[in-house]
């Protein structure tokens, strides 16, 4: 008898880099953020529970974020050109918004997702353990609707995967894909920047 074959047919990509020397990178970005914070203590409230949401930052006039931009952008065409092989060149790839969250113990992040965008990223500048995982969720209605009961999770059956965050690390995912962010059970600030991608002519 021959064997099961299993084409798994679009598939939707989570792509990780650990960016190099993140360690003074993170202190720079981390006071950054800490300023912002300390001029705009109210934020924003978009999917933060609890937790505080910077304002759009100025990327322009930052030095500490055109060096955070310059860190990452090989990495960010590489994804978008090469594995997405999405027909464009590096000056068309933008930097739509950019943002910062703070999540204090006990905060965390609904569930949802970046439209008008067609990448969206998470970069960890401070995550301790159990500062919050952020959650993806299964982009198919359908197989969530309705399923018999499940026996083992795995990468067919399940609706929803954790990642634990890590310091220095940079997610891009597609912008639709929902996500989420648990409680931050640690003592200590979980701070994530966060910004949306898209590619103009």
């Amino acid at each position: 008898m021959s064997e099961i074959k299993i084409n798994k047919l679009f598939p939707v990509p989570v792509f990780e880099k650990k960016l190099d020397n993140y360690e003074q990178l993170n202190k720079d970005l981390e006071k950054y953020i800490y300023d912002l914070q300390k001029n705009d203590p109210k934020g924003q409230i978009k999917s933060n529970s609890g937790g505080w949401h910077s304002p759009f930052f100025n990327v322009k006039n930052s030095a500490i974020l055109q060096k955070f931009i310059a860190s990452f952008s090989d990495y960010l065409y590489k994804v978008i050109s090469g594995s997405m092989s999405w027909k464009c060149e590096p000056k068309n790839v933008v930097i739509v918004n950019m943002w910062s969250i703070i999540n204090k113990k006990n905060t965390f992040n609904i569930r949802h997702d970046h439209p008008n965008s067609i990448m969206s990223a998470a970069y960890y500048v401070k995550a301790k353990k159990n500062s919050g995982n952020i959650t993806f969720y299964d982009p198919k209605q359908v197989k969530t609707m309705y399923h018999p009961p499940i026996k083992e999770y795995n990468e067919l059956s399940s609706e929803a995967v954790k990642m634990e965050p890590e310091e220095g690390k940079l997610l891009l995912f597609p912008a639709y894909l929902h996500h989420s962010v648990d409680e931050n059970l640690s003592n200590n600030d979980r701070i994530v920047i966060s910004f949306n991608i898209d590619i103009f002519k």
